[in-house]
């Protein structure tokens, strides 16, 4: 049992790194990142920090001070703006860039943004897409300078596009999801991130929520035991949707078929 603990704390340590690392990133909040006197919600606000702005943390001593918002788990940031230098949330702080907001509808459209593509587009393929057979499929893979990839899959009844997000945690993922129109019906603007399985219903669609934790132990069920979030409808077709971390990469995936 003590090793299985041990096992478990020293995941949700690495996966709690992805989010935590000092370093330079982006502020992702749509309506700007305040930056507070104090590591405190009811601290004097001294600037907002414009979405976009790069921003880098400086290192202090001691343990970073905890805070939870839209259900997403953060820390409290030291970081210098304006001359100004506070504490800022780091929940809303992505590795890369934000997507445009009036230009950037998808996440293909995204990865062309963050980085310029390396190298042409690989294809492989069985059978004719003309004619696509029950064992036909065709699929391309382009890799881009920033190492990101972004897989597409044609079959028969059946397609999928798969990214490849290096050096982004699950929740960094959910919070970019969150400002492309191409995932609104799965991650609102005002959705939270989930933090247990359960049917949701938006619309005249029910999306059942799956998430799939590192451990069962109830001391240790944080937001960062969560491997893997998996959302499925319905709408003529069926989909599904999975996001989950393979090494330091986030890797989000959306499929259909009939």
């Amino acid at each position: 049992m003590k090793k299985i603990i041990l096992a478990a704390l020293l995941f949700i340590s690495l996966h709690s790194m992805a989010q935590l690392t000092d370093g330079t990133y982006y502020v992702a909040a749509r309506t700007g990142l305040s930056i507070r006197e104090k590591a405190d919600p009811t601290s004097k606000v001294l600037d907002k920090i414009p979405y976009g702005t790069k921003v880098t943390t400086i290192a202090e001593d001691g343990d970073w001070k905890v805070i939870v918002t839209e259900s997403l788990t953060g820390y409290w940031k030291k970081v210098k703006y304006n001359n100004k230098t506070g504490y800022i949330v780091d929940s809303y702080l992505l590795p890369w860039a934000p997507p445009k907001l009036t230009t950037i509808k998808d996440l293909k459209q995204y990865l062309a943004q963050a980085a310029a593509p390396f190298g042409q587009k690989l294809v492989t393929k069985s059978g004719s897409m003309a004619e696509i057979t029950e064992s036909g499929w065709e699929l391309s893979k382009q890799l881009y300078k920033n190492g990101a990839e972004w897989h597409q899959l044609y079959a028969y009844e059946y397609n999928s596009d798969t990214y490849f997000l290096p050096g982004f945690s699950l929740q960094q993922g959910f919070l970019l999801l969150r400002l492309i129109p191409e995932f609104k019906e799965l991650f609102g603007e005002k959705d939270e991130f989930p933090t247990s399985s359960k049917t949701i219903k938006k619309g005249d669609k029910e999306f059942d929520i799956k998430l799939i934790k590192t451990t069962e132990e109830a001391e240790y069920s944080g937001p960062f035991t969560i491997e893997k979030i998996k959302i499925s409808f319905e709408d003529g077709a069926y989909y599904d949707f999975e996001m989950y971390s393979i090494g330091n990469q986030l890797v989000i995936s959306i499929s259909s078929g009939v």
